[in-house]
């Protein structure tokens, strides 16, 4: 029996569930008006004269036919009704099937302010954000079919030099060199690339722990002076002791990716300026390079993963490194910015020792 009423179609539950309560409903009440009717008709028939018995039962006739009209009326009524309230629900169920075969570009028009409008606004607002999410893929994969692609050209390319031989000692330390180059950014790459991967599907807080901040930064910067050096660049540096609970690892990200970047555009023989302080629970690095400033058109796109700027260094970085950088900022609810004018930029992480930063007081 349960097969038998068992219905496919909301509009049609809708409306045989509405329909059978109110022929209910309206039954059951012409019933008992019938039976007073009957009552008072039958009851006593000798004190009523022909005239009013006949009135009597033309009321009753007429009461019958009011509700008849009142129950044919009440039905399409509710066929109306329901159909009204059934319909935004098919149109949800209609732009689901387009959103599942890729159409994100979908949008339904918000008619009513009630629970069905507050769907609709939701149903618009995961499209939109789907649509994002799919430009991103897009972007990203091809932004990393670029990046892999032209390393492993040049690795093709001078080995196939290689092989043939007639090189001379020069051309062929030259060539290894490239071919070396290209493999330590294939795999700085790759590991640039699970990190992101990683922060985007793992918590950010996975091993938690006190550490020394400014110690860390100290660190980050001994174990950059290769690099610094051969610049022949100075550090001018003023770290206060400031201790932070989080993860020790992905900090060191930070500072590692944040110097690498400020040394890799600092002019030569500069300064680079660090500075650590804590004020009541706020805590701030910012660390300044000298050197060509961060274009207007280039500032808002900083941060994006693959972006470079300054397509003369392009070769230098695959434009990961601020993109993991804000990733594990933001994700322990801090706060990273710049500011670039004149001859110099500088880079501010703010933090907060007891939960996220106040926009208003991050800068």
């Amino acid at each position: 029996m349960r097969k038998i009423f068992r219905f496919k179609s909301i509009y049609t539950k809708f409306t045989v569930f509405f329909l059978f309560l109110w022929w209910l409903l309206n039954s059951f009440t012409f019933g008992i008006i019938a039976h007073v009717f009957a009552r008072t008709i039958f009851t006593g028939l000798e004190g009523v004269n022909p005239e009013q018995f006949r009135a009597m039962r033309e009321l009753r006739s007429n009461t019958g036919w009011i509700f008849l009209v009142s129950m044919v009326l009440g039905s399409v009524l509710i066929l109306l009704v329901v159909r009204s309230v059934v319909r935004p629900i098919q149109r949800l169920s209609t732009a689901s099937k387009e959103v599942a075969q890729g159409n994100f570009d979908i949008r339904l028009d918000v008619d009513s302010p009630d629970e069905l409008g507050q769907l609709t606004e939701d149903f618009n607002l995961m499209t939109r954000e789907l649509g994002n999410i799919e430009h991103m893929r897009k972007d990203f994969v091809s932004n990393v079919s670029h990046e892999f692609k032209t390393p492993i050209t040049a690795i093709r390319g001078f080995a196939k030099l290689l092989r043939d031989g007639a090189l001379s000692e020069s051309q062929h330390r030259e060539y290894t060199d490239i071919i070396i180059d290209e493999s330590d950014r294939l795999s700085h790459l790759s590991t640039n690339l699970l990190k992101l991967s990683e922060l985007d599907t793992t918590l950010i807080q996975r091993h938690s722990a006190t550490f020394s901040l400014d110690e860390q930064v100290r660190k980050t910067i001994l174990i950059l002076e290769p690099q610094w050096m051969r610049k022949n660049l100075e550090f001018d540096i003023e770290l206060e002791t400031v201790s932070y609970t989080g993860d020790e690892y992905l900090f060191h990200e930070v500072w590692l990716n944040l110097i690498q970047n400020a040394v890799k555009f600092a002019k030569e023989s500069s300064s680079i300026q660090v500075s650590l302080r804590k004020i009541d629970t706020i805590i701030r690095f910012d660390i300044t390079n000298f050197g060509p400033v961060i274009m207007k058109a280039d500032q808002e796109r900083v941060f994006e993963r693959f972006y470079k700027g300054d397509k003369s260094r392009s070769k230098e970085g695959n434009g990961l490194g601020l993109a993991i950088v804000r990733k594990i900022v933001e994700g322990a609810g801090g706060k990273v910015f710049f500011e670039s004018e004149e001859d110099h930029t500088t880079f501010t992480v703010v933090l907060n020792s007891i939960g996220e930063v106040n926009p208003a007081v991050a800068r």
